[in-house]
């Protein structure tokens, strides 16, 4: 069996697969990876693993997860195994590499993947299955809590859609702009991207989003061709066939 592991700046996903079929998933919050008990694996499955893939976007988590599995390959930008059209491809975040790879091999290119994390992150494959680049925005919790911390009087909501655009308490403002402000962004990169300096005609992009907030945003617009919640997970997996 294989784990992988995306490591990201909020939380971790899990995800153990027997071949190709994705037979468990789990998170930790990050910040809690030095804890052996929520990083390590349940029941006997853990005597079967024999490979383990990690995708980390936080050195400091790197720590704790070479310790409990000293085995583990961490993946680069070299194991992705499609073009990197970018001056730097050393500095690409590598869950934003190994999401491209997952688009290119599940759904095909080109492709714009939008991944609504600690930030929200737009990455764009060509029709050659070549990785272009993208954008990167500050994500929807992130921009909630620097409201609450850098404000004197706004509080701290739970991230929801509220019933109007035109927030009738201070509550329903952020939600209404938290919400309704993503997903107008969201539609106006997508736009953007699409008539960039890489034009296509635009209905042979697939849009995909990935990310623990891509249902709640993509049920506000209809700019979203494909959800798919373990993106990265998969495209852990097919790194080691190319």
């Amino acid at each position: 069996m294989l784990l992988v592991i995306d490591v990201g700046n909020t939380s971790t996903a899990f995800g153990l697969f027997r071949g190709v079929r994705l037979v468990k998933t789990w998170r930790v919050a990050t910040e809690r990876l030095s804890d052996h008990q929520n990083i390590s694996w349940r029941g006997s499955e853990g005597q079967r693993i024999r490979e383990v893939r990690v995708a980390s976007v936080v050195p400091k988590a790197n720590k704790a997860l070479k310790r409990q599995f000293p085995q583990a390959k961490f993946i680069n930008y070299q194991d992705i195994g499609i073009k990197i059209k970018v001056k730097k491809p050393a500095e690409v975040g590598i869950d934003r590499l190994v999401d491209a790879l997952a688009a290119v091999k599940l759904y095909g290119a080109p492709a714009i993947i939008v991944d609504f994390g600690t930030a929200t992150t737009f990455d764009v494959v060509s029709a050659k299955s070549e990785y272009l680049g993208g954008a990167i925005a500050p994500g929807i919790m992130l921009s909630r809590d620097i409201l609450h911390e850098r404000t004197a009087k706004l509080p701290r909501i739970r991230i929801a859609a509220p019933r109007h655009v035109v927030g009738r308490s201070t509550v329903e403002a952020l939600q209404s702009g938290l919400i309704f402000g993503y997903v107008a962004m969201v539609e106006g990169m997508i736009k953007r991207i699409k008539h960039s300096r890489y034009p296509l005609p635009v209905t042979r992009y697939k849009v995909i989003a990935t990310g623990g907030l891509a249902r709640l945003i993509c049920k506000e617009t209809d700019v979203i061709d494909i959800i798919d919640d373990n993106l990265t997970l998969y495209g852990l997996l097919l790194c080691q066939k190319n």
